[in-house]
């Protein structure tokens, strides 16, 4: 969990309230993150993070428990890889 990510600076974001919608537009394909994504996103978007901070600012801000957390953030970051709308920094 020591890996640093930062967002691909290419991809379209728009605020839909409760939810963020991704735009890649090298694929026209639309993501959509919710709460929880949308919190992880914007950390990324900052200055880039480690999956251990997000998880501390995750548990911090919906409470949750921590093993629930890390795996559910292993598996976004992993999908927002795959994708290519994160990567290594």
């Amino acid at each position: 969990m020591n890996q640093k990510y930062e967002v691909n600076p290419d991809v379209l974001v728009t605020d839909l309230d409760d939810e963020l919608a991704l735009l890649d537009p090298r694929t026209s394909k639309m993501y959509t993150l919710n709460a929880v994504g949308r919190v992880a996103w914007q950390v990324l978007a900052g200055v880039g993070a480690t999956a251990a901070e997000l998880l501390d600012v995750i548990v911090q801000a919906f409470e949750v428990e921590e093993e629930q957390a890390r795996e559910d953030l292993r598996s976004l970051l992993s999908d927002l890889e795959r994708q290519g709308l994160i990567r290594p920094a």
